[in-house]
């Protein structure tokens, strides 16, 4: 699977809700605040970053804002275990 990247901001109820949620379901992710200079290459690529937190898979937008367990479930598929 391509690299998944969470843009979460601080203080953010929802972006810890997303990352609780990916974690539950097992998806590896790696997290990038807005303030980071990725998140802004990500925005300058088209990425739309001003709903939080964004989900990214490569250069699309997987799900954002209040994602939901059935939102992730029919856009990622389930890992194999390592």
């Amino acid at each position: 699977m391509s690299d998944l990247v969470l843009v979460v901001s601080a203080d953010c109820r929802l972006c810890d809700r997303a990352r609780a949620l990916l974690t539950r379901l097992g998806h590896s992710f790696r997290e990038v605040d807005l303030a980071d200079d990725e998140a802004g290459d990500l925005a300058r690529r088209g990425v739309p970053v001003v709903f939080f937190p964004v989900l990214v898979d490569g250069e699309r937008v997987v799900a954002y804002g209040d994602i939901s367990e059935e939102e992730l479930r029919r856009a990622l598929p389930a890992e194999s275990p390592a």
